[in-house]
C-alpha cells in the first residue's frame, strides 16, 4: 500500500528487511553463545594432523556452501517477489536459514584456525596453511579445463583472497582490542600476514600460468572474464531477469557475503567487549582508550557521535568505492567496444563476435558447442 507521501512499500523491499532479519538471528542467537576464547584454546590443543584436516574439511564445505548459498538467496528472492503467500516461501525461508547458520559456523572455526596459526610460536601450522595453497597446484594443473571452468577457478581465487584479507583484519582488530599487542608485535603481525598473502599470490600465478600452458588458452581470456564481470557490475546483460541485479557480481562470483557478515559482526563485538573490559584499567595505549576516557567520564553524546561519525564515515567510503568500481567497470567496457570498432586489438575474435553473449553467463560456450 501507500506510505507517507505516497512511497510504496513493495515486495522486493522485504528482502532485505528478510535479509537483515536473518543476519541477526545467527549473529545473536547462535555465533553470540560460542567462546571464542574456549574455541582458540580448542585448537591450539590439538595435533597438527588434526589441524591440518580440519583446514582441508572447512575449505571444501566452504566451496559447496558457497555455490549453494547463491541459489537458496535467488530461490528466496524469486519466492518473495513472485508469490510470498505461497508456502514454498516458508520452505526459502527454512532453507536458507539453515544454510546461513552452517555456512556461518565453518567460516567462524575457520577464523580461529586462522588465528591460531598467525599467533602460533612455533609456526607450524602456518606452514601447513600456506602448504596447502601449493598442494592445491598440484591438484589442478595436471587436469583438463576449458575457457568455462577457468573461470570458476578464478573467480573463486578472487573470494579467497577477499575473505583471507577480511579474516587476518578481523584477527588484528581482535588482537589490537586486547590490548596485549606492542608496536614490535604488530611489524610482526605485518610480516605474517605479508607472508601469507606472497604465498597465495605465488601459488595462484603457478597455477593460472600451467594451467592456461597446458590447456592451450591464451592469456588474453582473463580480460574477457574482466568483461564479463564488468557487465555485471554495471547490469549489462541482466536485463528483463527477476533476479537481485545490485547482487549479480556477487552471485558471479560466488561470494557469501551474508555468512561473512555475521562472523565479522561477532568478531567485532568480542573486540568491543575487550575494549571495555579495559575501561578501568587506564591502558592509555589502547587503541580506543579515548573512547573509553569519554565513557568514564560521562560524556556519552560525545561517545555515540564519535561512533555515528564513524559509522557515516564507513557509508560513504562504501558509496565511494562502488561508484569507482562501477567507473571502472564503464571503462572495461568503453575500451572493449573500442577495441571491436577498431577491428581487435586486446579483445579476441570470438569474444568480439559474441562480446554480449560472454556478459549474459560464461557457460553460453558450452551451449552451442552441444548445439
Amino acid at each position: 500500500g501507500k506510505g507517507l507521501r505516497g512511497i510504496r512499500f513493495r515486495r522486493r523491499h522485504l528482502y532485505p528487511i528478510m535479509q537483515s532479519a536473518l543476519i541477526y538471528f545467527v549473529y545473536s542467537q547462535v555465533l553470540c553463545p560460542i567462546s571464542i576464547g574456549k574455541l582458540y584454546h580448542w585448537i591450539r590443543g590439538q595435533a597438527m594432523l588434526k589441524l591440518y584436516v580440519l583446514i582441508a574439511i572447512v575449505e571444501v564445505f566452504d566451496r559447496l556452501l558457497c555455490s549453494f548459498g547463491q541459489d537458496a538467496w535467488d530461490s528466496l528472492y524469486w519466492n518473495t517477489t513472485r508469490r510470498p503467500r505461497h508456502p514454498r516461501m516458508f520452505v526459502s525461508i527454512i532453507v536458507v536459514g539453515v544454510y546461513v547458520t552452517i555456512h556461518s559456523l565453518f567460516l567462524f572455526v575457520h577464523v580461529a584456525t586462522l588465528s591460531v596459526a598467525v599467533n602460533s610460536a612455533d609456526n607450524a601450522l602456518l606452514t601447513l596453511l600456506i602448504s596447502g595453497n601449493f598442494a592445491e597446484i598440484k591438484s589442478t594443473v595436471f587436469k583438463k579445463y576449458n575457457k568455462q571452468n577457468l573461470f570458476k577457478i578464478t573467480t573463486s581465487d578472487i573470494c579467497e583472497r577477499f575473505k583471507l584479507g577480511l579474516f587476518l583484519l578481523l584477527i588484528l582488530f581482535l588482537n589490537r582490542f586486547q590490548g596485549d599487542m606492542t608496536s614490535s608485535m604488530v611489524k610482526d603481525y605485518y610480516s605474517m600476514c605479508g607472508i601469507i598473502f606472497a604465498a597465495e599470490l605465488v601459488s595462484d600465478w603457478i597455477k593460472h600460468s600451467f594451467i592456461t600452458k597446458f590447456n592451450l588458452i591464451k592469456s588474453t581470456i582473463y580480460f574477457d572474464y574482466a568483461l564479463i564481470l564488468s557487465g555485471d557490475v554495471t547490469g549489462i546483460g541482466h536485463e528483463g531477469l527477476n533476479l537481485d541485479y545490485t547482487h549479480a557480481a556477487v552471485k558471479r562470483l560466488g561470494l557469501a557475503q551474508t555468512p561473512l557478515v555475521c562472523v565479522t559482526a561477532r568478531y567485532l563485538h568480542e573486540a568491543v567487549r575487550f575494549a571495555i573490559a579495559f575501561q578501568g584499567n587506564g591502558d592509555v595505549d589502547h587503541p580506543v582508550a579515548a573512547l573509553v576516557e569519554l565513557m568514564a567520564d560521562g560524556n556519552k553524546w560525545k561517545f555515540y557521535t564519535g561512533l555515528f561519525q564513524g559509522l557515516v564515515g564507513l557509508v560513504l567510503f562504501k558509496i565511494a568505492l562502488g561508484l569507482c568500481i562501477r567507473y571502472v567497470a564503464r571503462g572495461y567496457l568503453g575500451g572493449a567496444c573500442d577495441r571491436v570498432a577498431k577491428g581487435g586489438g586486446g579483445v579476441t575474435s570470438s569474444s568480439s563476435s559474441r562480446k554480449s553473449s560472454h556478459v549474459k553467463t560464461p557457460k553460453e560456450g558450452d551451449a552451442k558447442k552441444k548445439q
